[in-house]
């Protein structure tokens, strides 16, 4: 199945940076008109007058109370929603501070969950849209010390199949993005957040674990106009991420060396 974007409408999440602002791109060269939303409003702006005319910024904090149903009110008609906003903790478990992890969840998986049933309460309605989760490869196995942002991409990953199930009648897509690591703010940004001056994972990772934000906005492209359940950008990371899942020891050497 083949889909025109010319001229739709999409909303993106954490888009004043990495592959929020990148997907912004993509999709406004692919003839889309973007709603882009975050925090930082110098960013969005800079962003929205880059993009030019087919570009808009509604600034605010999707955990908000009532800012997700705003957000969509705001944009018009929405054929499709991105919810990419998210951060991450890099603390072991049994030193994990309960405020941030509860914060993690409320921005990662209930924020997120509740922009894409209040958009596919809509998109069922008039039987049309796509609804994309930002996932990541570390929803089918988890690493050192990140085992709250595994979890949170882990829930949304459940929470997608579900819906695309439910929603299946109503021609309404679900697809869950899974990204490798990606070369962007995200890790500096995570460290900082848990009193590190720097990220152990992007230190270690190798090279064929990092990909620019723009390879993973071109997957997402590619899927608004041919859907399907999960996109990725890493087939290896694929192979990889079914092997663990069938060989839990295999996993755990593998993914210690990021502690």
């Amino acid at each position: 199945m083949s889909v025109s974007l010319e001229g739709k409408t999409i909303v993106i999440t954490g888009a004043s940076s990495g592959i929020g602002t990148a997907t912004a791109t993509a999709c406004v060269n692919a003839g889309m008109r973007c709603v882009i939303t975050a925090r930082r409003e110098d960013k969005l702006k800079q962003i929205a007058s880059d993009l030019g005319e087919n570009c808009s910024y509604i600034v605010g904090d999707v955990t908000e109370d009532n800012f997700n149903a705003r957000l969509l009110d705001e944009s018009g008609d929405v054929y499709a929603v991105f919810a990419n906003a998210g951060h991450g903790i890099d603390q072991k478990i049994i030193d994990c501070e309960l405020d941030l992890f509860r914060g993690l969840f409320e921005l990662n998986v209930v924020a997120a969950v509740e922009l894409a049933s209040l958009a596919a309460q809509k998109m069922a309605t008039e039987k049309r849209g796509h609804i994309l989760l930002c996932a990541s490869c570390l929803s089918k196995f988890a690493t050192p010390q990140h085992g709250a942002y595994c979890a949170s991409k882990s829930a949304l990953e459940a929470i997608a199949k579900s819906m695309r199930m439910e929603l299946r009648t109503d021609s309404v897509f679900v697809t869950t993005v899974h990204p490798i690591g990606t070369r962007t703010e995200f890790f500096d940004r995570s460290a900082t957040r848990s009193g590190k001056e720097t990220s152990e994972f992007a230190i270690q990772a190798p090279s064929w674990l990092m990909q620019p934000p723009e390879r993973v906005a071109s997957a997402v492209v590619r899927c608004l106009k041919r859907p399907k359940p999960e996109v990725w950008t890493s087939v290896p990371m694929r192979l990889a991420s079914t092997i663990f899942s069938a060989f839990p020891r295999v996993a755990d050497i593998v993914t210690r060396r990021f502690s």
